[in-house]
């Protein structure tokens, strides 16, 4: 095989833009692509999910997709550089240890451990060689598609010979990949996620399971967080405990009730009326909400025959407008011994 390349500045300017764009583009974007999830989730700047992956997105491109392509096209540009005669016409000829470079001067045998990379690009096929600089042959100065495999495989396969590592399988599709559908269900997504992730690492060892698990994984535990942010943050968490507050304070009363008439007087605290068999608790969930570890028991307080019994509301201080009391309205409690608000 031998190969003619003439290239124009401009050809170097194609590939420098090409290249700096797609270099590591996957880790890049995949990488973006999780940091937006987990701050949709701490730091969520709308409601709707997506909404928040779309300004995140926006707001974080530069950081994870525009800083890498710059620093990658002036690290070509300064190789491009330091390079003798870039445009000069060169021969390129394969040998079982190595390229041997003809139209320098000198020519130039690139033996295959000294390239440090080996790839394709646009419309560029590129070496670069561990002593710095490049060399660019563009896919037109091949016959053909599979002539440029044929010269990228034998030419990867002899490195790896060189260097004494196996020979990396060309990345195809495999049917397996298609469960990765299933990462984009909410909750079913983790699962599979799971699966996929477990099998790219023991079985596999294909990095494409292992990037789909991860995905299915992050996928969900976005969605649910942002929806508890949301819930939290729009009052129907707040307005929910606030329901089963009063539930329960009206059937604390009736407890406290029937306690005195099988004692004859009120308890002297509610745990005396708490009981395993009753699905009515002491602890008041307004302040469970807040992060307390240790339970908070409603307010109750004995005045001679009577009992205050209310709980403290969100603001967890005691006589404020948020207070909760018993709502016993469509019962006759002229008799009863609960002090009203």
């Amino acid at each position: 095989m031998e190969i003619v390349v003439e290239t124009t500045e401009y050809d170097h300017l194609d590939f420098c833009r090409d290249y700096s764009l797609r270099r590591n583009w996957l880790q890049r974007s995949l990488i973006l692509l999780a940091v937006c999830l987990i701050l949709s989730v701490l730091r969520p700047i709308s409601s709707a999910y997506f909404i928040n992956l779309l300004f995140l997105g926006i707001i974080l491109a530069p950081l994870f997709i525009g800083i890498p392509y710059f620093r990658s096209k002036k690290s070509i540009r300064k190789s491009y550089d330091s390079i003798a005669s870039p445009t000069a016409a060169r021969t390129y000829k394969p040998f079982a240890s190595g390229i041997e470079i003809t139209g320098e001067t000198p020519a130039t045998f690139l033996r295959y451990e000294d390239i440090k990379q080996v790839g394709k690009t646009g419309n560029f096929i590129f070496l670069v060689p561990r002593y710095g600089g490049y060399y660019l042959l563009p896919a037109w100065c091949f016959s053909s598609m599979e002539e440029i495999e044929h010269f990228l495989r034998v030419v990867k396969n002899a490195i790896a010979n060189a260097k004494g590592v196996p020979v990396k399988a060309p990345l195809t599709f495999k049917p397996g990949y298609l469960v990765g559908i299933l990462c984009l269900i909410p909750l079913i997504g983790a699962f599979a996620g799971l699966v996929l992730l477990i099998l790219g690492i023991v079985h596999y060892k294909d990095k494409v399971f292992i990037i789909i698990g991860s995905i299915g994984i992050l996928i969900t535990v976005a969605i649910y967080g942002s929806l508890f942010v949301f819930v939290q943050n729009s009052g129907l968490m707040e307005e929910s405990l606030t329901n089963i507050t009063q539930i329960e304070l009206n059937d604390l009363v009736k407890n406290i009730e029937f306690y005195k008439l099988q004692n004859g007087s009120y308890p002297d605290s509610l745990q005396q009326v708490e009981s395993k068999g009753s699905f009515t608790s002491i602890n008041d969930p307004m302040q469970a909400s807040k992060g307390n570890k240790k339970f908070v028991n409603y307010q109750y307080q004995l005045k001679g025959n009577k009992y205050l019994l209310f709980s403290v509301g969100k603001d967890g201080i005691a006589n404020t407008a948020d207070d909760i009391y018993p709502n016993l309205s469509n019962a006759d409690t002229s008799k009863l011994g609960f002090i009203r608000k």
